[in-house]
């Protein structure tokens, strides 16, 4: 098993491809996969991209219960990764689970005033 802050060290967009590259492969082993979910401090957002890009690559069954904290990474479509959460989120569209929490997703953001946030979340029903 590889140490998970190797694996972060990796997928900085600071390292070559190759490491980068090397890192994505790694994390497919990682059966944790909240520590791809925006982490923080010390990695920060310069592994959000590559996460974006591990988590996308698992199944409905492994995304569903961070399905929240994926709606949430929405919030900012400038953040790195945010288009390719947006695109995976998209394949799952029709699920009840996926349904209940992008509706309670679009209330909360209604409830915050977060016009950006609510608007980005409407992509996902965008040309169904």
């Amino acid at each position: 098993m590889v140490n998970i802050d190797y694996i972060m060290e990796l997928i900085d967009w600071n390292n070559s491809i190759e490491e980068q590259a090397l890192g994505i492969r790694l994390a497919r082993d990682v059966k944790c996969i909240n520590a791809f979910l925006q982490p923080g401090s010390p990695y920060g957002k310069n592994v959000w991209d590559n996460c974006a890009k591990i988590l996308s690559e698992r199944t409905n069954e492994e995304l569903a219960p961070y399905l929240i904290e994926l709606m949430e990474w929405l919030q900012d479509m400038n953040w790195p990764g945010a288009f390719c959460i947006l695109d995976r989120l998209k394949k799952m569209t029709g699920d009840s689970l996926f349904e209940y929490l992008y509706n309670s997703s679009l209330k909360y953001a209604k409830v915050l005033e977060d016009d950006v946030w609510e608007s980005n979340l409407k992509m996902l029903k965008k040309s169904e």
